[in-house]
């Protein structure tokens, strides 16, 4: 990933305006002030940030229960995983929801005349991230699925390779009698092959 070690260096001063300015955006803090305030004590250590943004996101059974209709989120892009925010009205309460990486199928966005959306494929559903500032909602899809091809990059690449089982003369020795018991070989070829195979002990 571009400018990794950049996004650690801020990540660690909390410094979110900058991380937004290496992004070409800016700080997106419509209605999630109290958040941003709070973000660094939900990182887990060395979590690097990568973008964040605000937006809506409908109630639901996770949401605090001081709060009516719609809430708008902090939602965070980091190297580990999306991690989303809301702090309650009324007290100092976070409710917080995390998505793993590797449970992402896709990040897409979408952007109307004034503001955008923010789509995480799940698989089995989508989580959407509705009325962001327009600009971060394309930062944002843009970083994950470049994020998280580099991810299943290092992956396959750290994955064990299988090598390929060498045949013992023993092995070849057994498959050339039975080619030559269904027929498959004459008699000279089965000794002129056979003959090859013992020179290998």
């Amino acid at each position: 990933m571009e400018n990794l070690e950049k996004y650690a260096e801020l990540t660690r001063k909390a410094d979110w305006e900058a991380i937004c300015e290496l992004n070409d955006v800016r700080l997106d803090s419509f209605g999630t002030k109290k958040e941003i305030k709070v973000l660094t004590n939900h990182l887990e250590a060395e979590e690097v940030v990568f973008a964040l943004t605000s937006g809506i996101v409908k109630h639901s059974d996770s949401s605090n229960s001081s709060d009516f209709g719609s809430n708008t989120w902090l939602a965070v892009l980091t190297d580990q995983r999306f991690l989303f925010l809301d702090c309650a009205m009324l007290t100092s309460s976070v409710d917080t929801q995390s998505i793993r990486h590797d449970r992402v199928q896709a990040v897409s966005s979408s952007q109307g005349f004034l503001l955008g959306k923010i789509m995480v494929d799940l698989g089995s559903r989508v989580l959407t991230i509705d009325n962001c500032q327009k600009a971060t909602v394309s930062v944002m899809a843009t970083l994950a699925n470049r994020w998280l091809q580099e991810l299943n990059t290092r992956r396959q690449s750290s994955s064990p390779r299988v090598e390929a089982q060498q045949e013992s003369p023993l092995d070849k020795l057994t498959k050339l009698a039975n080619l030559r018991a269904m027929g498959a070989l004459t008699d000279e070829e089965f000794n002129t092959v056979k003959a090859k195979i013992i020179a290998q002990f």
